[in-house]
């Protein structure tokens, strides 16, 4: 290693702690991700795998669950906490014999992530970009603009998009403390039959003169760092809370005829409640599964051996060639008996997986077994396991001798696909009224699609254990996932393109119904252009999902468009979305097999809905027709979530005139809140929180309406509220 490469190591920490300082002294409005590259981020919200991406390589912390977080479309956020691989973030690279510049010496194993204590803020060398096709269209519901930040760059016309076929890219470069370079590409999908996965396309380089010897690149995913967007709405009882870090842990891909590198983790019963709750049953909330679904990581490509010529760069299907379950500190080891003295290389170079090997796997091949071949029904029970923390599913590629001038190509798919929550649903009440039946086509009479030697609990009923096999029917859906995500990087990310979604959407409820409102110029000029779907749903509530109310065909072409939506009750929260749809040639040799001929329509994520809809009533001068409901008002009324009050809260005044005004007092003559109704629109009703001008939710007891026009005429009802 030379003298100047040697002292840039060395400094860069520092650098970027004066830098900090600066900053901090300052008081300046400084973007760190311009500035300072290496603290810059991106999140990427697109489908339904939501992850964010720090420029580092190292940790982050990243919230998505406020605003727009939908239930029904199964998305998935990963926080970034614990250097997951989702963004080719978290990696260990390792090598033997490596001269570090940090202590003056060769060190026997030398095993560091971007991030480290010799460089604690890495080191970015290319500074991240993020660029999206698509953005937000100019949504206005109920008179509100709702006015959201698009989360990187739009630009159609940015390079990466005109010959591939992902929506948002992020990309970024690296330099690790061995000199290597990583060029990480992160991207994903709006296309809805690839929406449920991202890829992490990685090329690591070696430009330094040091040869890199038994070099491993190791990286591991886990669940337990995840945010779902199902099960909270209403929330479930504590008891019934499913825990992300008790599952089962899976890889496909050790065994001669295995077709995919597949590495996969699912729901597992919990030994230490009664029963069996896998799936994560919510009794309470009519046995709905509230983790019916994977999540997973599947290989797509990694070199057979580093390469000088991209041509040459060839993928070797038992790379990774080791993988292994557990928590690291659960590992066991005895450093007496290691060569290398390492506990972490111990398990990076599969000395773990080969003392703990899966049956049947190929030979010269390490991977460990498989938590749910062991036979025992307790997840928890093998080498590594434990009750609490967190279980990493772990990999390794390699061992590579790494020469200057030299790359490495790996590439990655992180996804989550299952029987989905509405199927989950059906699942889970049948299971809880005794009639459920069990899957068809089960390759094995007894677990289904689970390994053969399968546990199921000793206490589980028939029911549990075809509830279990419903659930491993998921593996088919993750595995055409993983099929689906290796047929885009093989055809170079060039699949069928989503067709682009409207550009303007206008949503406003009117006497006569909702009236919906939208142009989309761009996709209607695409040559498969299939017309609009419109869907719906009635409430937040994560046991109701969209259906059509409208869908049209390939001649519905117009600058401006609108449906009016008059199956609606008044006072229920509904909430829309427009999507345009385009068709798959039945013939497009770029599409995947079961997609030909095939329906896509325009992303979900790219029209929010944040802002519900309150289909009013017609309005009415007349002062007698004034209806006030719920009368009486009972908190304890289920029609109340089911119209989407799922704060339980919600009295509606109806046939109101077009202005009014509400005066609400209590029993006793106490002006509690008043309410101008002034509607552009002519609504007649309006929606009350319960709540008091001074901001407190009202108690039981009668209440009293005073309702005034402009004009002086007058009218009271009472009504009472049981709480």
């Amino acid at each position: 290693m030379n003298f100047t490469n040697k002292i840039n190591r060395i400094w860069q920490p520092g650098i970027i702690t004066i830098l900090l300082l600066l900053v901090a002294m300052s008081g300046s409005n400084i973007s760190f991700g311009q500035d300072i590259p290496e603290l810059a981020t991106a999140q990427m919200k697109l489908g339904k795998i939501w992850v964010g991406v720090s420029a580092s390589g190292g940790k982050a912390t990243f919230e998505y669950r406020t605003g727009f977080f939908p239930n029904d479309f199964e998305i998935v956020g990963n926080r970034g906490q614990y250097q997951e691989a989702y963004t080719g973030a978290g990696i260990n690279l390792s090598t033997t014999g490596w001269f570090n510049p940090y202590v003056d010496s060769v060190q026997k194993v030398s095993i560091y992530k971007y991030v480290n204590e010799y460089m604690p803020y890495g080191k970015v060398v290319t500074p991240m970009t993020n660029h999206l096709r698509f953005g937000y269209p100019d949504m206005e519901i109920e008179f509100q603009s709702v006015d959201l930040e698009d989360f990187g760059i739009v630009d159609p016309n940015y390079a990466e998009f005109q010959n591939h076929s992902f929506d948002q890219i992020v990309e970024v470069e690296n330099e690790t403390i061995f000199g290597v370079t990583v060029q990480r590409k992160i991207m994903s999908w709006t296309q809805n039959y690839n929406d449920n996965y991202i890829i992490a396309d990685m090329t690591f380089s070696n430009p330094t003169s040091d040869t890199l010897h038994n070099f491993y690149i190791n990286m591991q995913e886990n669940a337990g760092n995840i945010y779902f967007s199902n099960g909270t709405n209403p929330t479930p009882q504590n008891s019934e809370l499913f825990n992300s870090s008790i599952t089962w842990q899976h890889y496909y891909g050790a065994r001669a005829g295995d077709s995919l590198r597949v590495f996969y983790e699912y729901s597992a019963d919990d030994p230490r409640s009664p029963g069996d709750n896998m799936g994560a049953p919510i009794v309470s909330q009519n046995g709905r599964l509230s983790n019916p679904n994977f999540t997973f990581y599947t290989t797509l490509h990694a070199s057979a051996a580093p390469y000088y010529n991209k041509a040459n760069d060839v993928d070797d299907f038992l790379q990774p060639i080791i993988t292994h379950v557990g928590k690291p500190t659960q590992i066991p080891y005895t450093q007496g008996d290691d060569a290398f003295g390492s506990k972490n290389y111990y398990a990076i170079r599969g000395g773990f997986s080969e003392d703990y090997p899966m049956a049947n796997a190929i030979s010269g091949t390490y991977h460990g077994y498989n938590t749910d071949e062991l036979g025992l029904s307790d997840y928890s029970e093998h080498t590594a396991g434990v009750y609490g923390g967190v279980s990493e599913k772990t990999q390794s590629y390699g061992p590579y001798t790494f020469a200057p001038g030299q790359k490495i190509h790996i590439v990655i798919a992180s996804g989550f696909a299952g029987i989905g929550y509405e199927k989950g649903m059906e699942i889970g009440a049948k299971w809880l009224e005794g009639t459920l039946e069990d899957p068809p086509n089960m390759p094995d009479p007894n677990t289904g699609w689970l390994p053969s030697n399968f546990s199921f609990p000793s206490d589980a009923t028939d029911m549990d254990k075809k509830k279990d096999r419903w659930i491993s029917a998921g593996i088919d859906s993750v595995m055409l996932a993983a099929s689906r995500a290796k047929w885009n990087f093989d055809h170079d990310y060039n699949i069928p393109k989503a067709p682009p979604p409207p550009d303007k959407v206008t949503i406003t409820g009117y006497g006569d119904g909702v009236h919906i409102e939208w142009s989309a110029y761009d996709a209607e000029q695409t040559n498969n252009f299939a017309g609009y779907r419109i869907m719906r749903r009635v409430s937040r509530a994560d046991t109701v999902y969209y259906e059509p109310i409208y869908n049209s065909g390939s001649d519905d072409l117009s600058l401006d468009h609108l449906y009016i939506d008059q199956s609606v009750l008044f006072g229920a929260q509904y909430y829309y979305y427009v999507q345009s749809k385009a068709k798959i040639d039945e013939n497009d040799i770029t599409a995947h097999p079961t997609t030909r001929g095939k329906m896509l329509y325009s992303s979900r994520t790219l029209q929010p809905d944040i802002i519900f809809i309150n289909p009013p009533r017609t309005s009415s001068e007349n002062l007698d027709e004034i209806r006030i409901a719920p009368n009486p008002y009972n908190i304890n009324d289920p029609l109340l979530n089911t119209y989407g009050f799922t704060d339980q809260r919600g009295i509606i005044f109806f046939n109101l005139p077009g202005t009014v005004t509400i005066k609400i007092f209590t029993e006793h003559g106490d002006l509690i809140r008043s309410i101008d109704h002034d509607s552009p629109v002519q609504a007649g009703s309006v929606t009350w929180d319960m709540i008091t001008s001074s901001q407190q939710v009202i108690s039981s007891g009668v209440y009293i309406a005073v309702f005034e026009k402009p004009n002086g005429e007058v009218s009271y009802q009472k009504f009472i509220v049981v709480r």
